[in-house]
């Protein structure tokens, strides 16, 4: 990928990274809840218009391997995206905010934040 390339993805608020699992309809949300049963799963809501919100997805993924040994990551650009964001936040009854993490396992959010608190540590002691 070549530096437009990656200067368009980072604006686009795209997940480019190979460690996250896009999110763009309802379909893939049931999925992902569905696959907490077997793997804690983590969404990360991010939005392209917000400059937190490259802050804590800079975070995250500097963070990723060793939270990639305890859950998958999944992404929503939550402007691009606004039907599957907002049944995030209605089917998993969970405020929306961006940024915002949500941690899932057997299906039951087991633990959120969102701006300053989206910490890779408290991320990690919630998943071990």
């Amino acid at each position: 990928m070549g530096l437009f390339d990656a200067v368009t993805n980072a604006f686009s608020g795209s997940g480019t990274s190979e460690i996250w699992k896009n999110i763009s309809e309802t379909s893939q949300v049931e999925r992902i809840i569905e696959a907490s049963n077997g793997r804690p799963q983590l969404i990360y809501k991010h939005s392209h218009r917000c400059s937190v919100c490259f802050v804590s997805k800079g975070n995250l993924e500097s963070a990723a391997e060793d939270i990639l040994d305890h859950a998958d990551m999944n992404f929503i650009n939550v402007v691009n995206n606004r039907d599957a964001s907002d049944y995030i936040a209605s089917e998993l009854g969970v405020r929306h905010e961006s940024p915002q993490v949500i941690l899932l396992n057997n299906g039951e959010v087991i633990w959120q934040a969102s701006h300053g608190d989206i910490k890779a540590d408290t991320i990690l002691e919630k998943l071990t």
